[in-house]
């Protein structure tokens, strides 16, 4: 009994931080409006956007046109960005593909 209260303790305890993992999602840049926050990508599944913070980090590659690597976070339920990572090598056509991206 005493080991099932343990790990459902840990669990709870555990599950903000398997929540809030970093999610990766790649795509070119449609538009970064930095009055609303946000930055619009078109990705294979269609156009996502994403709300940026003050400390999101790489917004500089984040011009019209340019292909990048996004990582972002749910927080409140809506994704927020953490780390911009431009893709300048990676072909344009198709979303999958390996590329070295700094960790």
């Amino acid at each position: 009994m005493r080991g099932k209260i343990s790990a459902m303790i840990l669990g709870v305890a555990l599950a903000p931080a398997l929540l809030s993992a970093d999610v990766e999602l790649r795509g070119t840049v449609i538009k970064l409006d930095t009055v609303k926050n946000q930055i619009v990508l078109k990705t294979s599944k269609g156009e996502e956007t994403l709300l940026t913070k003050k400390d999101s980090q790489g917004l500089e590659h984040a011009r019209e046109g340019a292909r990048v690597l996004v990582r972002y976070t749910e927080m409140d339920g809506q994704p927020k960005v953490t780390q911009i990572y431009p893709l300048e090598n990676e072909k344009v056509e198709g979303e999958k593909g390996t590329t070295q991206v700094p960790r």
